[in-house]
């Protein structure tokens, strides 16, 4: 099968940065959703973090709304400059703030949602190509459209079987985590409903040890074991301080609180959590999760917001004692740890052939053996 390499701006129909919006709180027949970095994490967009712009006092191009198959990149920010997702299906009128780059595949010379994933896989390269002193870093445009090499088959079949198979890893990982959402929701509902506001008898501190991990942000360097830092996302490590069943709170930063059953390493601003009796795993995890807001609203600090020990430590709140209830508790954990290592390995899976299938290593078939 004959493959091509051309460069990305041999490739699209339209690449622009975004707008600079005039915000607006509330939606109506006026507004559009602005992206902008912090909603471009993962491969993917979250329209939860997205703003609004009043285009009344701001109008946008029509070439800058975006449609399906647009490609965005996050041209600013350290961190962040590079990142890239793509949006399949544009579920509202949408466009993209200045810190973005829409990039616009042409139909008629390579498969859209293949070109999505082509870039993708090059995220790390179009990291690379941001430019100026830290703290004002900005990816070159131009560099982007002459220095990212797509290779593709020339078969148009061929490029549509290959995204075709990606994007149904993705459609399970992002349903799985549909289904995760619903459990939570369902757990916390029933926990608010029974010991939302029912007297405290207890205080955490009385249910496991309050310690924090010990290893510095530099260890994520990749690996096989979960790295747990106060960031919402999982990184990865080469070694393992832990192997528990384990809640762990962030610290500091973006609060947050998740769950892990075995190996793993943590960063030192964040609470490893080891129950000391099983059977109460869950309704902990889920009074944490529950009461977080009011466990970190103690927090110190001005510049960086974090937790203390004693904060946790001493939030007091009501056990149960029944065990029918704390079994339903584990079940649901148990139900999301399952699909949170399916997530893992299909994004696994996803991940080690993104590079194979776009080159010719392999082909569909072998891949779907």
């Amino acid at each position: 099968m004959k493959y091509k390499e051309v460069n990305l701006g041999e490739l699209i129909s339209f690449v622009s940065k975004g707008i600079p919006p005039k915000y607006i709180e509330t939606k109506s027949d006026n507004t559009i959703v602005v992206l902008n970095q912090r909603t471009n994490r993962n491969f993917q967009i979250d329209y939860s973090l997205s703003r609004l712009n009043d285009l009344s006092k701001k109008k946008v191009p029509t070439n800058k709304i975006l449609i399906d198959y647009d490609v965005l990149i996050n041209s600013t920010g350290v961190g962040t400059a590079g990142r890239v997702a793509q949006l399949v299906k544009v579920p509202e009128l949408t466009t993209v703030d200045g810190h973005m780059i829409i990039v616009r595949p042409d139909e008629e010379k390579i498969d859209p949602l293949y070109l999505g994933y082509a870039l993708k896989a090059q995220q790390v390269k179009i990291e690379g190509l941001q430019e100026g002193s830290t703290g004002q870093t900005e990816l070159n445009r131009q560099r982007l459209l002459n220095d990212i090499i797509i290779q593709f088959p020339e078969s148009r079949k061929l490029q549509q079987d290959i995204s075709r198979l990606f994007f149904s890893l993705d459609e399970k990982i992002e349903n799985n985590k549909k289904i995760n959402h619903h459990l939570e929701e369902i757990a916390l509902s029933i926990f608010n409903k029974h010991f939302g506001k029912a007297e405290t008898t207890n205080k955490l501190g009385d249910f496991f040890p309050v310690i924090t991990g010990k290893k510095d942000a530099n260890v994520a360097k990749g690996g096989k074991y979960p790295f747990f830092s106060c960031s919402q996302n999982i990184s990865y490590t080469d070694n393992y301080s832990f192997d528990n069943k384990a809640i762990l709170l962030a610290g500091n930063g973006d609060f947050n609180v998740k769950i892990y059953d075995g190996k793993f390493e943590a960063y030192q601003r964040t609470y490893v959590l080891i129950p000391n009796n099983d059977e109460q795993f869950g309704y902990l995890y889920y009074a944490i999760k529950y009461f977080l807001n009011d466990i970190t609203s103690g927090y110190r600090g001005s510049v960086i917001k974090f937790i203390t020990k004693g904060s946790i430590e001493n939030f007091n709140i009501f056990m149960t004692d029944d065990k029918k209830v704390l079994s339903l508790f584990n079940i649901f954990v148990e139900k999301i740890a399952n699909n949170n290592k399916e997530t893992q390995e299909l994004a696994n899976l996803r991940d080690t052939l993104l590079p194979k299938l776009l080159s010719g290593e392999i082909s569909v078939n072998q891949a779907t053996k």
